[in-house]
């Protein structure tokens, strides 16, 4: 293991912690804004918690190895798709849905 390989390893690490946090600091923003409404059907639930901290930990990591080292702002970047996480998979998830069932119909058609 070479010394670049470690501050590959402490960036990822350090991807991975703005992430959690910004999982962390979604949830309580969600749960806050809802006890403010007055909606009694949202829960703290840790375990919804832990799964928003996961979540933002993985969207986190993928941003942030799409992104060079050297780039302005990319802390901000990261801690940012660690808070839209759940946002982000959810526009993803159709997106991605939507792009393959149209790719697979201009196949068929352009297969006939």
């Amino acid at each position: 293991m070479t010394a670049h390989d470690v501050y590959i390893a402490f960036g990822s690490i350090k991807d991975i912690l703005l992430g959690m946090s910004g999982g962390a600091i979604a949830y309580l923003f969600d749960y806050s804004r809802a006890k403010r409404s007055g909606d009694d059907k949202f829960k703290f639930l840790l375990s919804s918690m832990l799964i928003n901290i996961a979540l933002g930990a993985f969207v986190a990591y993928i941003v942030g190895s799409g992104l060079p080292i050297d780039l302005v702002y990319r802390d901000a970047i990261i801690g940012f798709s660690g808070v839209t996480a759940y946002n982000i998979i959810l526009l993803a998830e159709s997106r991605f849905a939507e792009w393959l069932i149209n790719k697979i119909q201009n196949d068929t058609k352009d297969k006939k």
